[in-house]
């Protein structure tokens, strides 16, 4: 069941879309009808649809200052425009489509079809309770090998020339054959903060760090120096 709310300044285009949602002969139960998106600001979270049909020109609070408020949704956008001039707009607030008024039917159907393919996808692919804690391993090139590594496992990754050593716990190093700033890449989504021009440490080994020598102590009684250039940034990133 496709959850959806429909949010529109017009009485008659939210009746309009209801009604072509019914004849889709889908499975889609509407949860919330509003006229006003400043109401549906207070009540989109407690609805939890799946996918909301969005009006952008409204009085008030237009369809692009309504998804300002919800920069992290869990919800699909479809909006309904009767201006195919906001398509480029749509794209860039990451939009799942637009349909422009009047809705054509098929485009509809084939909509509805494929927010029905995300939620299967996302059905099975959701973590079950014994896996809701696996982690996501950073994959790695060593030799003839690919090492999926935990990034809780790595202490610190230091630069050798065109190589990089990755430090781990209990004093492992792997050489690989990647420059620094490309493991700053690989590390970027987890906390990791490039202190030095030869140095990228793990955030969550920080022990202490003494500003009076510019050092940072890690886990296993490593210390590293902190470069001048990004004292501020590093100590900011530890708060």
């Amino acid at each position: 069941m496709i959850r959806v709310v429909i949010i529109d300044d017009e009485p008659k285009a939210i009746i309009s879309l209801e009604w072509e949602l019914k004849q889709s002969g889908k499975s889609v139960e509407v949860v919330g009808r509003f006229v006003e998106a400043e109401k549906a600001l207070k009540e989109v979270e407690s609805l939890q649809p799946d996918c909301i049909f969005l009006d952008i020109q409204m009085p008030g609070l237009d369809g692009f200052k309504f998804l300002e408020h919800f920069p992290n949704r869990n919800f699909e956008v479809i909006f309904v425009t009767a201006h195919a001039e906001h398509a480029i707009q749509a794209i860039r607030e990451r939009a799942f489509d637009y349909l422009l008024k009047p809705v054509d039917s098929s485009d509809l159907e084939s909509l509805l079809d494929r927010i029905q393919g995300n939620l299967i996808k996302q059905s099975i692919n959701s973590p079950s309770i014994n896996s809701a804690f696996e982690k996501e391993k950073i994959a790695i090139n060593l030799d003839d090998q690919l090492i999926l590594l935990d990034p809780d496992e790595v202490i610190y990754c230091e630069s050798e020339g065109s190589y990089s050593y990755i430090h781990t716990i209990n004093g492992g190093k792997l050489l690989v054959s990647k420059r620094l700033k490309l493991l700053v890449n690989l590390f970027s989504k987890f906390r990791f903060y490039r202190i030095h021009h030869s140095f990228l440490v793990n955030l969550e080994k920080v022990k202490s760090y003494e500003k009076s020598t510019g050092k940072v102590k890690l886990i296993d009684g490593i210390s590293l120096p902190v470069s001048r250039l990004k004292k501020a940034g590093f100590t900011e990133s530890l708060k």
